[in-house]
Parts: structure tokens; sequence; C-alpha cells
């Protein structure tokens, strides 16, 4: 990925459909997050039950990024977004390889955007310092483990035993810490147990929190509304991403997760923040934007 884009930003917001007759027309929606500020103590929220920002995990536009960095983020910042949820940042220490923390931090904060949240790749708690550096560079909130590699799918226990050990550096460090789900860890084990229950119960409350991935849960068989209730206190933040009758990705606000019954328990499941994430690869600009129109009219 280059630093500098061979296509000017105009040309590519154009492309995009965000210049002219396109989103750029469109005046910035109303959100919860507040881009003065990195504190997660915000109170302008959309209702009072709605978590306290609502961002974007950026992967939703992985092609665009790869195609122009900074015109996406700039795209991203037009639909009216204040934060982003980042991806990318590396055992080396640098987003894609090559963008230290300070220089990707100044491309999303010159859009008036910030970062509230980051994936990292599944890492040691001997390794945390890279990515507590990091964050802190970037007065990020939360770092989050996305992805659990199938050879490390094993041993539950383990995993938990990490996840407890990285806790502890970020808690001391200020910063809160989580794990991100897919559909994998509510398959029956070999002793049948749930694995996303092995790792929220066999985790220190005070210290480990989890992204709940709204769609991957609902595409387990399992029933996000009920997965809510049933751990209080122990999300900090969700992936809100829709499903369609054949559980397949839809656009947020189109499909049959009930956000709206969700949020409603957001006093009680711990989240900071909502970050809307479509992973379809065809018209993602519009996808993420139209996800966002419709978190605005809850």
């Amino acid at each position: 990925m280059d630093k500098k884009s061979t296509k000017s930003r105009r040309k590519f917001l154009e492309q995009l459909g965000v210049v002219g007759t396109g989103l750029f027309g469109i005046p910035y929606l109303t959100t919860g997050c507040d881009s003065k500020s990195n504190s997660t103590d915000h109170s302008n929220t959309i209702t009072s039950n709605l978590a306290k920002d609502i961002g974007v995990q950026i992967y939703s536009v992985r092609n665009e990024l790869n195609e122009d960095l900074e015109g996406t983020i700039s795209a991203i910042a037009n639909l009216g977004y204040s934060c982003i949820e980042a991806y990318g940042l590396g055992m080396d220490g640098k987003f894609f390889e090559y963008y230290t923390p300070e220089e990707f931090n100044a491309i999303v904060t010159d859009t008036g955007m910030y970062i509230a949240s980051v994936h990292t790749s599944y890492f040691a708690h001997e390794e945390a310092d890279i990515f507590i550096n990091a964050a802190l560079a970037m007065n990020t909130n939360h770092i989050v483990i996305p992805y659990l590699e199938e050879s490390k799918r094993e041993d539950y226990r383990a995993i938990a035993e990490n996840l407890n050990k990285i806790g502890e550096l970020t808690t001391s460090a200020g910063l809160r810490f989580g794990y991100h789900n897919h559909d994998f860890e509510f398959i029956l084990t070999s002793d049948d147990r749930v694995p996303m229950d092995i790792l929220i119960n066999e985790t220190d409350a005070d210290k480990v929190s989890f992204q709940a991935d709204l769609y991957w849960v609902r595409k387990a068989g399992v029933d996000p509304l009920e997965f809510i209730k049933k751990y209080p206190g122990r999300f900090l933040s969700y992936h809100v991403k829709d499903a369609d009758n054949n559980l397949d990705q839809t656009t947020v606000g189109e499909g049959i997760i009930p956000f709206a019954e969700i949020f409603k328990l957001n006093n009680i499941s711990g989240v900071d923040y909502l970050f809307v994430e479509d992973e379809r690869t065809e018209t993602p600009i519009q996808n993420i934007g139209s996800g966002l129109t419709y978190l605005n009219t809850l």
C-alpha cells in the first residue's frame, strides 16, 4: 500500500460517489461520537440506551483502502462517522506493514475523526507492549483480538489464561481489552462445551471483555439478544452487522438482527461503542452509509 496515492483525492471520491451528486452533498449525519474528545466518557448519545459512540470497522472498505487509504478515510468522515475501528496493526507495530501508529493516526485525525478501537493479530501476553504502545500513541481506548487461528482452537482454557494476562497489562495501561467472536466459538468442543462460554467464564470480568459480532452470533444459530442477556457487563463493543433470512450478510437495518431490542440492553451490557461493519465488497461506502442512517433512526 503506497503512502502517496497515484490518484487525486477528489477523483477517488468521485468514483465512490461522495462528490457532486453523491453522498458528499448530504449533510453530516448526527452520531454519538464527539471528534473533539477521545475519552470514552461521552454524554452526547443518540438515545439514553445507545452506546456512547458509533463508529465503523474500516475492514468494510478494505479494497478501497488498498486503492487509496487517505481518500477512503476521508470518504468515511464525509458520511458522518466521527470515529473508526482500525485493523491491520501487525507484530511490527505498524499498520499494513507501512504506517507507524502516529502516521496512521494523523491520517484519521486530519479528517476530524479519531481511532476508538484497534484490531490486532492474536498475540501472547509477552507481546502485549507492541499493541499497548500503539494504542497509547493514538489515544485509542480499546484493543481487540479479532480472530483465533484454527491451530489455536484446541485449548480454549489456555486461550482464556492468555487473555487474562493480557487484560492485566492493558488494564494497568488504562485500556479496555477484548476478544471478537466469529461462529466457530459456538461449535461444541470434544467434551461438549461451548468455546465462547469457556472464554467468557474463565476470564476476569474486570480485565477482559468481548466484542460481540452480532452477525456471527446469529450465523452460529444463537439468538444475539439472549447472548447479551446471558453475560451482562462483559461486552466492550458490538459489530453491528446484519443477516438476511438465509443468514448471509445484508445492509444494516434490512435484515433479521433485532438491533433495537439489543440496544435496549446497552445500559447493562458494558458497551462503549457500536461499530458498523459490512464485509460485502460491492458498494461498500454506500453500505456503511446506509448502516449509519439506520442507526440514526433509532
